[in-house]
């Protein structure tokens, strides 16, 4: 028997949580698996939720939620990258492109203006294929022009040395022309977007079988 909505426990959890943060990645991962969309608790906010404790909280964070977080770090690098760099624009999962329009790969971050991009690798990630695969992305992104800085678990105690590598990336970055990328975000023709839930709530099942397969690696 149902007794609940998924925006009424989304929001729920936001107002409970111990800090922004957990708050935030609450949402996120929500948002993963299309289960509310921020348009919509938004709205809640305004009519359902407008005298409940915590309300005030779950309206202060709604700008920095996003629909496209895959991982419950992947929120925690984003919120970390933006105390130290404001980026006019901060993309989660956003597929690169090069300038011919052929896929390169999906960082967990970038900012597209200053072409930084940002990737967080937990214990999975330290060896074996996973690894290997993740090295030979690193290769393919510098040879696009882009600079990047990893979050490590280890850097979950102590935020400083990834802003650090990530300031550096920023500098590196900086001293490149414009003319020297060779990379896009801008989505061509015929790739289908899922950066968002609606746009994924709106797919094929046949679709969200084949672009969606992240979510049973994550599972």
């Amino acid at each position: 028997m149902r007794v609940t909505t998924p925006l009424w426990s989304v929001a729920f959890e936001m107002r409970k949580a111990p800090s922004d943060e957990a708050a935030i990645v609450a949402f996120d991962m929500a948002a993963f698996n299309d289960l509310v969309s921020v348009a919509e608790l938004a709205d809640f906010l305004d009519t359902d939720l407008v005298a409940r404790w915590g309300v005030e909280r779950v309206r202060r964070v709604l700008p920095l939620l996003d629909e496209n977080a895959w991982s419950p770090m992947e929120p925690v690098m984003r919120l970390t990258w933006l105390d130290e760099v404001r980026p006019h624009r901060l993309l989660s999962n956003h597929p690169v492109f090069d300038s011919s329009g052929r896929f390169v790969g999906t960082p967990d971050g970038i900012d597209p203006d200053a072409g930084v991009y940002g990737m967080y690798d937990g214990a999975l990630h330290l060896a074996g294929d996973v690894r290997h695969k993740d090295v030979a992305k690193e290769a393919a992104y510098r040879a696009l022009g882009l600079e990047g800085a990893t979050m490590m678990a280890g850097d979950l105690a102590d935020r400083g040395p990834f802003q650090v590598r990530l300031r550096e990336a920023y500098a590196r970055a900086a001293r490149k022309p414009a003319s020297d990328r060779s990379w896009s975000v801008d989505l061509p023709a015929w790739w289908i977007d899922t950066t968002t839930v609606a746009a994924r709530r709106e797919l094929s099942t046949y679709d969200q079988r084949r672009l969606l397969a992240h979510r049973q690696s994550a599972a």
